[in-house]
Order: C-alpha cells, then sequence, then structure tokens
C-alpha cells in the first residue's frame, strides 16, 4: 500500500511539475510574442516589405516553356511559395505536380485513419487560418481539401501542370537559366526558368525494407501505407502490418475495426507513445473563429508555444526531460497491464530520440483478442506467409507495408556548375545552407530541405520562415540587378559544421537510438536542433554577404 501510495505521489508531483515547466515557457514564449508584434506588424516593418514587388517581365509567348520561377510540388510548401510570388507581384511560374491534384504529401497517403499529429489551428498557413477545422487534430482528407481551397483562393490551380514529373534538371551557364525535363503522358518536355523552388516533400516518396526476401514472391494482397490501395479486402482476412511508426498507429485501428481475422503487428522498435487530446470543433468555436479571427490566432500561439516548450527536453536536455518521460511512462503501465506486452512496448531510448506517436488507440488495439504484437525481425517472405528470424511462420493473406519513406535519397538528378551532380555532392552527407540552399547550383532553393524538419513542433512555422528567406533573395537580386546567386562554399560549411556540433548534444542524436533522422553513416540530415522562432529570426532577413552573384 506504502509502495502504490508512493508511485501515485511521484506521478502527480511529475505531472504538477510538467504543467508548471510549460506554463512558465508559454508565458515567457507569449511576452517575446508581443514584442515580435510590436516590431514587425504594429511598427508596419513586415507591412513595408510586402509592399516590394520583383517587377518581373510577364510570360512571353515567344517562350512558352520558358518561366521567371518554376515550383516543384504542390503540397504546403509549393502552394505557399506560388502565394508568395502572387503577392511579389508575378504571375510567370509554373508547379509542377506529379499527382492529379494539389496537396503533396495530403493528397497522396489516404490510408485508413490518416491525420495531423499537430492540431488544426498551427498546421495551416499562419495567413490563412481556417475557423471550420472539424477535429483539434485534422484527418487527411480535411487537410486536403484545405489546400485545395488555398488554390483556389489564391487562383493557383491554373499553374500547376497535374500528371507530370520532373526528371532531370540541369544548369546552363550560357543562359543563366535551369533546363528541366518533365515527363507527362510518357511524353517527355523541356522547361526553362531562372529560379527553381523544390518544393518535393521528404515524405513523400514510399521505403520498402531491403533486407527481406521474399517480398516478390508474396501471392497475396500488398500494398504501402503510402500508396493505399481501396480495393483490398480486409474483412475476414489474416493481416500483417509491418512496422510501428507514425502511419502505422494510426492504420493498425482502423483495419481492425475492418473485421479482420487475424491482425499480425511486426515492430522492430517500440515507439514512445502519448495520449492524442482529440475532439469535435463545436459549431459556436467556428462561429466565434469565424466572427474573431484574434481568437483563433490566439489559439494558434498557445498551441505554439507549448509544443515549443518540448525543445527544452529535446535539443537543450535540460532536467524536464525525466519529467516528460515519467509522465510517459505512467501512460504505458496504465494502458498495458501486461508485463510481457509492455516489455515489448517499453522503448530502450530517450524520449524523442525518435519521432513522438500521438494516439489513443493504438495500446487497446494491441490488446485485442486477434491481435499479435511480433518483435521477432521478419526473415523471409513466402507466397502465403512471412516467417521470422528464429523460424516462427505466420500464414497471412494481406501484407501492409508501414516502413516509412525515402528521406536519405535524393529522389531527383540535379546536374549544377560545371555539370557538378547533386547525387555526388551529397553522396557523403546531405548538407544545405539554412536547409535552403547548396554550393554549386545557382538560383536553386529547397524548401523543408536538410535539417529543417522538426520533431516537436509545426514544420509549416519553418515552410513559411523560409518562403520570406526566399522572398528577400528574390528581391535583392532584382533590386540590385543580379542574374544569379549561389551561396558561399565556406559559408555553408561553417554553418553545418555549427549545425552538427549542435546535434550531438540533442535527444535527436544522442537519445540512444537510431532513427529515420539519420542517414546510414548516422549523420543526422533531417531536423533543426533548436527552438523554431530562432530560425523564423534567422530566415527574417536575407543575408546577401554571404552569397556570390
Amino acid at each position: 500500500m506504502e509502495n502504490k501510495s508512493l508511485t501515485i505521489f511521484r506521478a502527480l508531483s511529475s505531472l504538477l511539475l510538467t504543467y508548471l515547466t510549460t506554463c512558465i515557457t508559454v508565458l515567457i514564449g507569449f511576452i517575446g510574442h508581443f514584442f515580435y508584434w510590436l516590431v514587425f506588424d504594429l511598427c508596419g516593418l513586415d507591412q513595408q516589405r510586402t509592399d516590394r514587388k520583383l517587377n518581373v517581365p510577364p510570360k512571353s509567348s515567344s517562350s512558352p516553356n520558358e518561366y521567371y520561377s518554376l515550383i516543384i510540388g504542390s503540397g504546403f510548401s509549393g502552394l505557399g511559395m506560388a502565394i508568395k510570388l502572387k503577392q511579389l507581384g508575378t504571375d510567370n511560374f509554373t508547379i509542377i505536380e506529379r499527382h492529379g491534384h494539389v496537396g503533396g504529401t495530403w493528397y497522396a497517403n489516404k490510408y485508413p485513419g490518416c491525420a495531423c499529429d499537430v492540431p488544426s489551428n498551427l498546421y495551416s498557413f499562419s495567413f490563412e487560418p481556417n475557423p471550420n477545422w472539424s477535429y483539434f487534430f485534422s484527418r487527411q482528407p480535411e487537410i486536403g481539401e484545405y489546400l485545395e481551397q488555398c488554390a483556389k483562393k489564391y487562383d493557383i490551380s491554373r499553374h500547376v501542370q497535374f500528371h507530370t514529373t520532373v526528371t532531370e534538371m540541369r544548369w546552363l551557364e550560357d543562359r543563366q537559366l535551369w533546363e528541366v525535363t518533365v515527363r507527362s503522358n510518357d511524353k517527355e518536355t523541356k522547361l526553362y526558368a531562372k529560379t527553381v523552388f523544390a518544393g518535393y516533400g521528404p515524405l513523400s516518396i514510399a521505403a520498402f525494407p531491403n533486407d527481406i526476401k521474399g517480398i516478390d514472391t508474396f501471392e497475396g494482397e500488398m500494398c504501402h501505407t503510402a500508396e493505399w490501395n481501396k480495393n483490398i479486402e480486409l474483412k475476414n482476412k489474416r493481416v500483417a502490418v509491418v512496422g510501428t511508426g507514425a502511419s502505422a498507429i494510426q492504420v493498425v485501428p482502423e483495419i481492425h475495426k475492418a473485421g479482420v481475422e487475424k491482425l499480425y503487428v511486426f515492430q522492430r522498435t517500440p515507439a514512445w507513445v502519448i495520449p492524442r487530446a482529440d475532439r469535435k470543433v463545436s459549431d459556436f468555436e467556428k462561429r466565434l473563429f469565424a466572427r474573431f479571427p484574434i481568437i483563433q490566432k490566439f489559439v494558434r500561439a498557445l498551441i505554439y508555444w507549448i509544443r515549443e516548450s518540448t525543445a527544452l527536453s529535446f535539443a537543450y536536455r535540460l532536467p524536464t526531460r525525466f519529467l516528460y518521460q515519467t509522465v510517459v511512462n505512467i501512460h504505458l503501465k496504465r494502458q498495458i497491464k501486461d508485463e510481457v506486452l509492455r516489455k515489448k512496448l517499453t522503448p530502450s531510448f530517450d524520449l524523442g530520440c525518435k519521432r513522438v506517436l500521438i494516439t489513443n488507440d493504438w495500446y487497446p488495439t494491441l490488446q485485442q483478442p486477434n491481435v499479435q504484437l511480433i518483435t521477432n525481425r521478419i526473415q523471409e517472405v513466402k507466397p502465403h506467409s512471412i516467417v521470422t528470424r528464429d523460424g516462427d511462420e505466420y500464414p497471412v493473406d494481406v501484407i501492409i507495408w508501414s516502413t516509412g519513406f525515402q528521406v536519405q535519397n535524393f529522389p531527383l538528378p540535379i546536374y549544377g556548375v560545371k555539370g557538378r551532380s547533386l547525387a555526388e555532392q551529397w553522396s557523403q552527407t546531405m548538407q544545405a545552407y539554412r536547409g535552403v540552399t547548396v554550393p554549386n547550383f545557382p538560383n536553386l532553393f529547397f524548401l523543408l530541405g536538410p535539417n529543417t524538419g522538426l520533431g516537436h513542433n509545426s514544420v509549416v512555422v519553418m515552410i513559411e520562415a523560409q518562403i520570406q528567406y526566399i522572398a528577400e533573395a528574390l528581391l535583392y537580386m532584382a533590386e540590385n540587378k543580379k542574374q544569379t546567386l549561389e551561396v558561399k562554399q565556406k559559408v555553408h560549411d561553417d554553418f553545418n559544421r555549427k549545425l552538427q556540433l549542435k546535434l550531438k548534444n540533442t535527444v535527436w542524436q544522442s537519445g540512444g537510438c537510431h532513427s529515420w533522422y539519420q542517414d546510414a553513416k548516422g549523420n543526422n540530415t533531417t531536423i533543426w536542433p533548436d527552438f523554431t522562432w530562432m530560425y523564423i529570426l534567422l530566415m527574417k532577413k536575407f543575408d546577401s554577404v554571404n552569397y556570390v552573384y
């Protein structure tokens, strides 16, 4: 009885201290937010920048395949960049989109249960709030609809070339242009652009395991969560889901609800799981947000600073990390009563080292009588079964691969100055200056490029900061009559050396795990290792002295 009382006391103390730390961080954040608003909004500094225009010549009918800008992808990054170009006063751009709709990742990923793990009010453009979100955490269809509405409102859709894929990019030194080869309907075309924005999205190309033999011999139905086949029949089938990451924890409960006979979940590494504080948004709240947008802005800021507070644990490794981990451990113990299963689901690494998963359905589903968690690694796939390395064989009719994306493999052949290959330049590790520009590749800008992904907040915040920086760069070029822009090699190298030193002390690099944030050599090429507000301030002004023209 005494031990139980002590456990309850420790749990309540940890919870109280966690809330207290978060509240203090949020309060400090709001004070900083106020001064930011005072300087940039009230004093009109941002408005002064908004009034500047590019004065780009309109599209020439004599050169139908030549543009001022070409954007790859029409997700948050691509649409955001297109909207900014419109605001800068130019229509002379095109967007290349391999799907038939705008939306990028949020159009492509249509597996059952697909939803965002960042609250809706924060996972949206700051300049285009949506008062009509149905849930606190939006589902995939509604995010897709939101992006479609943005494209329609800002007249972006007419600029998009749908069902078109970029197959190669090559810098033409004599013309000071990018030659972009695109394929559509099995036909290749050459497009030309002064500037190119790569908003292809790091979570866009499905990754299949390369260490399992026999996948091609499977005679049942099979698909990847990122390439969902809606015609797959799940009812009364023996289904295997391979992977227990962010997609799996959403799709597994939905697959179970479909009435499967048996559900096998193959886990390589357990993840830390926290509850999803989700709910339906009432009609009253929607009307309130529509009538008083300032209230929705306040809610957005509150969510932002709550999530930003976790950087104290993840990036700065302050003792608050022990409080967070204690609270999450308590959640695991409350949810999983079976000690054997709980041991299988308990990570051996620090909270945050791998992506923290947000769900209310994962643990309950794994405890259903027709669900089995398998932690032995897969050795082989046979025509009607999966065999693990300890020799156990599991008969299956359907395999769902939930094995992530090809984050570390850049999907596009790009050749810069003197034919320099980007794949060759990135063969040791993927690097970019501030995640946006790369030496030897003039007028090429990445959106959500290397080390600008997040493990604690909304990437839309990072995208908007990058768009602001790129806009400043374009304005500088136009106002100073510069044709090309390229980051200095030393500036690029110094920035990435300091960034990697910073990363070494974060949970994402020293938390005791190997994650998809890292490449095969252990270099973290994905995560921004600090507060996002520091990145926002860093990207506020274009640092022209660090570039050659």
